[in-house]
């Protein structure tokens, strides 16, 4: 039997629809559709949303995130002592690299990676990135590899079993046991280079960053592939592995304090 939802966590749903990639904006009766709850429920639940300034009315009736998630994010990029603890380890990464290099800093989040702090003097597109707040794949790329290798194996096995075709495209293997031995390769590196994963255009070389007890997420130089030759990456390879030993220094050390 299902447990009952309560109210707090139908807010949260409902506010969990305005992250989604492809659809940013709702009305009540879509969300209300959507989420299987009354209209009228629904409607309260806007209404607060909208008080605290989370959701915003852009046009009648329909609505989108509002100036409260703004206010929020530039908190989150001032207090967060991750972020704090990343700038000078980043930015000391940058001047090891070609121009045109971006240093990224991820999160393991709800079985996803996201960046939340990037560093660079001359800001590179690519066709795919992690560019900040988007939510990426554990398969593909440097910076999610290195996580998903040091995660627990029942961890890994769950998100293999959800899409091992992606696993088995990026290299990963194409059943749990060759899955296996590339987790056990990738963890006993200190740090992972993979080139186009991230689009053509790139080239990403990570480390993990735990804490205590767990990892937490990575630190990564995203290059242009056109300068990413053998002897670059091997330059840059213990570079990376340092950066993200500091880390997890430091976030060993903000662990304990807490205790």
């Amino acid at each position: 039997m299902a447990l009952k939802e309560n109210s707090q966590e139908r807010l949260l749903r409902l506010l969990s629809l305005f992250a989604d990639e492809e659809k940013g904006e709702w009305s009540v009766d879509e969300a209300s559709v959507h989420l299987g709850i009354s209209a009228s429920q629904t409607y309260r639940y806007f209404r607060t949303l909208a008080s605290a300034g989370y959701i915003s009315a852009y046009t009648t009736g329909r609505y989108v995130l509002g100036p409260a998630i703004i206010e929020l994010d530039r908190k989150l990029r001032i207090g967060d002592p991750m972020i704090h603890a990343a700038r000078s380890i980043m930015r000391e990464m940058l001047s090891s690299a070609p121009s045109a290099s971006i240093a990224i800093l991820c999160r393991y989040f709800r079985g996803q990676v996201m960046c939340v702090h990037e560093e660079f003097e001359t800001y590179q597109h690519h066709e795919i990135s992690y560019e900040r707040g988007q939510p990426r794949p554990l398969y593909q790329g440097a910076a999610s590899k290195v996580i998903l290798a040091n995660l627990p194996l029942r961890q890994a096995r769950a998100y293999f079993n959800h899409a091992s075709d992606k696993f088995n495209q990026f290299g990963l293997g194409a059943n749990w046991t060759e899955v296996k031995r590339s987790l056990r390769e990738l963890r006993s590196q200190p740090a992972i280079i993979t080139a186009g994963e991230l689009g053509t255009s790139a080239s990403g070389i990570s480390a993990p960053i735990y804490d205590d007890k767990r990892v937490l997420g990575s630190v990564s130089l995203v290059l242009p592939i056109t300068v990413a030759t053998e002897e670059v990456t091997s330059f840059l390879m213990p570079v990376v592995a340092a950066a993200g030993q500091e880390m997890t220094s430091k976030m060993q050390h903000l662990a304990q304090l807490q205790q």
